[in-house]
This record gives C-alpha cells, sequence and structure tokens, in this order.
C-alpha cells in the first residue's frame, strides 16, 4: 500500500503534467493568432522577399527566390482551393490528420522535400488536383500535405512520404512577406 506521502508526490506530478499539457495545448492554439498579426510598417528585414498580394490568383502557384538563394513556392489560398484540398479523400494522405494546412489565405512551402530532394509544381489535369513532385515519385498537394500513391497520382511510389516544411509568412500592406529561416546551428 502506499504511503500518504507517495500519492502527494503522485498527485503533484499528474497536477504538473495536466498543466503543462494545458500550456502547450494553449501555445498551439495562439500559433495562428500571433501568425495573423501584420508587422509594424517600418520593420522589414533586410533578407525579406516581398510579393504584392493581388500579384497572385486565388489557386495560383508561383515558385519564389529568397534572398538566401533559397526557394519557396507560394499558393494564393482561397474558397475553391480550401474546399479542393477539403474535399481530398483522407485514405489518400499519408499524415490526414495534420493541423492547420487547409484554411490558410497562403501556402508557402520550401521547394525541397525533407530528404532534400528538390520539388517542382506540377500544376492540375486530369485525376491530378495540382501541387508538387519530386523525381522519386513522391507527391504533395498545394498545401504541403504528402499524397499517397492513388490511380492518377503522378509518380506511383510507395514509401512514406512526409509532408512539405512551411515557411513563416506575414501579410504587410499589401505584400506578402517572406523572410528566410536561420541556418541551423552546428
Amino acid at each position: 500500500m502506499d504511503s500518504p506521502e507517495a500519492r502527494e508526490r503522485r498527485r503533484l506530478y499528474l497536477r504538473a503534467s495536466i498543466k503543462l499539457l494545458v500550456g502547450i495545448g494553449l501555445l498551439f492554439l495562439l500559433v495562428p493568432f500571433f501568425k495573423s498579426l501584420p508587422l509594424p510598417s517600418g520593420e522589414v528585414p533586410a533578407d525579406a522577399t516581398l510579393i504584392a498580394e493581388d500579384s497572385l490568383a486565388a489557386g495560383e502557384t508561383r515558385e519564389v527566390k529568397l534572398a538566401d538563394g533559397s526557394r519557396v513556392f507560394v499558393t494564393r489560398g482561397g474558397d475553391a482551393p480550401a474546399a479542393q484540398l477539403r474535399d481530398f479523400p483522407d485514405r489518400l494522405l499519408w499524415f490526414p490528420s495534420a493541423p492547420g494546412l487547409v484554411d490558410q489565405d497562403w501556402f508557402v512551402l520550401q521547394a525541397q522535400s525533407a530528404l532534400d530532394e528538390p520539388v517542382r509544381h506540377l500544376p492540375a489535369s486530369g485525376a491530378w488536383p495540382g501541387g508538387f513532385v519530386a523525381a522519386s515519385g513522391a507527391a504533395w498537394d498545394v498545401a504541403g500535405r504528402a499524397l499517397k500513391p492513388w490511380p492518377g497520382h503522378p509518380g506511383g511510389q510507395a514509401r512514406t512520404v512526409q509532408n512539405l516544411l512551411p515557411m513563416p509568412w506575414r501579410v504587410r500592406d499589401g505584400e506578402l512577406l517572406l523572410v528566410p529561416l536561420p541556418a541551423p546551428a552546428l
């Protein structure tokens, strides 16, 4: 039988664990809020890339080269692209529970896979809804969700593929602001 001290320690441990989990949950709920806040008009980093909001139509994708030489794909969201992304069957996604990927105003994704494989844009045609493909046959939708092979899939490979990495962005005075991610410290 447990002593009163052991029960009290276990109770304190459980309370601390619950508080930690609630804190992490609140953090994930607040990230979209802080992401949507515009930057003050005077604070544009020197290595930023600006794209006029009206230069892309809803659902249109453009490859952009950033100041640091990296490449990203920028797709403007909207009602039609969001509906198309929501209607894509979950059974055809490697990670269907990836949150917050389909209802954004903009999708900004790195133009290389998690395996450092270059990715190219492939517009919609036939059963292919449009998105990105790599030479290995891996494919992603415009929100960066990894797609399983299916009839009409442009690649036909069967290994599990990670989602494309998103890049931070901000809307500022009618422009989309892209700032390269800092290089990882070695």
